[in-house]
């Protein structure tokens, strides 16, 4: 299949020709608010992705040390990680002490993001409700499926 700007403009001529322009889809444009959601969402997930990154690159020192039985259960809450880190010999102890920095920054600021997600939530709290209703569903989701979707009456 080629991929062109020539064979993608040759397939919406076509569309275009089969189909009435009334008929066609219509894809709305994110309003601010939306934006504004979408960018959070996305924030969100690249500090949670660093987060884990971090706890990974902190459990792979404890294995390199030779500390087996530090798992990455050890490792989720800042209190038990302080004190999995008073284990390693001082030749790992500072790399792991520097990681716990870049972890406490990484935390504060998954904090601030979440609690803009729960004011962005509070705007659409009916909405949100119904969402959250569902199984499966928190605050996240619920925030990227409000600025991904929009106002869901349009699929009625």
């Amino acid at each position: 299949m080629k991929k062109t700007d020539k064979e993608d403009s040759l397939k919406i001529a076509r569309l275009i020709q089969r189909h009435p322009i009334e008929e066609l889809p219509t894809v709305p444009i994110p309003n601010d608010e939306e934006e504004d959601n979408r960018r959070l969402c996305s924030e969100h997930e690249n500090w949670t992705k660093q987060l884990t990154q971090g706890k990974n690159r902190l459990h792979s020192l404890f294995t390199q040390a030779g500390l087996t039985q530090i798992t990455k259960k050890h490792l989720r809450t800042k209190v038990s990680r302080e004190a999995s880190v008073t284990l390693l010999s001082d030749r790992y102890k500072k790399e792991a002490e520097r990681i716990l920095k870049v972890l406490d920054l990484v935390e504060l600021n998954l904090k601030l993001i979440e609690e803009e997600i729960q004011e962005a939530l509070k705007k659409n709290k009916a909405y949100v409700q119904t969402i959250m209703s569902m199984p499966g569903i928190g605050m996240i989701t619920s925030l990227a499926i409000m600025s991904y979707m929009g106002d869901c009456k349009r699929f009625s």
